[in-house]
């Protein structure tokens, strides 16, 4: 018995100060708080809960927002498809709704601009100009695509399959980042939109080009750019930074209670 009471004493001496006040709190709901907060530590502290906070609410915005967008794709994307001078010229044209395949020239110019295929595998998006609103406008619809493997082999041209992609949608044409590599105009090799080239390489005019949206191939699957961060990873953020929070006041209110700045009194 004696050995067992030594034990428990020396298991007690052994405890933290906030390992030791936590169980006082627990045995001692009578007990009233003590609090004198560390004032430099305090300072710097403060911002930094509030940077989390603040990114852990811009993250769940974030999610609703995606939310939103997609629905609202989807919904579009399900509507029947329209014609091109009524996408254009009638002024309906929205991102994702299906566009009935207009007439091409199948010996017009072609432009290639980087992307991607079904498969996910990287190369060149074929386009080619297609007359709408009576000729006042070109756009540019997409036709096939190039894999990079295929521009080194003795095929080159040649284009891939593309049996995936069974419709039509008005899309934003690609713009240009920060980070965009620079055109090739002389190699037909571009990385965005840009109305000037595209004019010299299909020996249109340029005014005529529409930069709003160009004619994209589609699987039926919503753009990369809704699909690459989904509502669930916004989620997985938010979770990620409230828990620093929690990590962030736990630390702090543990080094008040080791200094004797956090107590509490019966």
């Amino acid at each position: 018995m004696r050995r067992s009471s030594t034990s428990l004493r020396k298991a007690a001496s052994r405890m933290t100060a906030p390992a030791r006040l936590l169980q006082a709190i627990l045995t001692r709901p009578d007990l009233m708080a003590s609090f004198r907060p560390l004032p430099v530590l305090t300072i710097v502290m403060l911002p930094a809960l509030a940077l989390l906070i603040w990114l852990g609410s811009w993250q769940l915005d974030r999610r609703a927002w995606k939310i939103e967008l997609l629905a609202d794709y989807a919904a579009t994307a399900e509507a029947e498809p329209i014609s091109l001078d009524q996408g254009l010229c009638a002024g309906r044209a929205e991102i994702g709704r299906r566009v009935v395949p207009p007439a091409a020239d199948p010996e017009a110019d072609t432009v290639r601009v980087s992307g991607r295929n079904a498969q996910g595998a990287p190369g060149w998006r074929l386009f080619r100009p297609v007359r709408a609103c009576d000729g006042a406008q070109l756009v540019l619809m997409e036709t096939g695509f190039e894999g990079l493997e295929t521009a080194t082999r003795a095929d080159d041209g040649a284009l891939t399959e593309t049996d995936a992609f069974t419709q039509l949608r008005f899309e934003t044409p690609l713009g240009q980042g920060p980070f965009t590599p620079p055109a090739n105009a002389d190699a037909n090799e571009f990385y965005a939109f840009d109305a000037q080239a595209f004019a010299g390489v299909l020996n249109v005019e340029a005014d005529r080009l529409n930069d709003q949206y160009w004619l994209a191939l589609s699987d039926g699957a919503p753009p990369a750019y809704l699909t690459q961060t989904p509502p669930e990873r916004h989620l997985a953020y938010a979770i990620t930074w409230f828990a620093m929070m929690l990590a962030l006041l736990a630390v702090y209110f543990a080094y008040h209670i080791q200094f004797g700045r956090l107590t509490w009194r019966g």
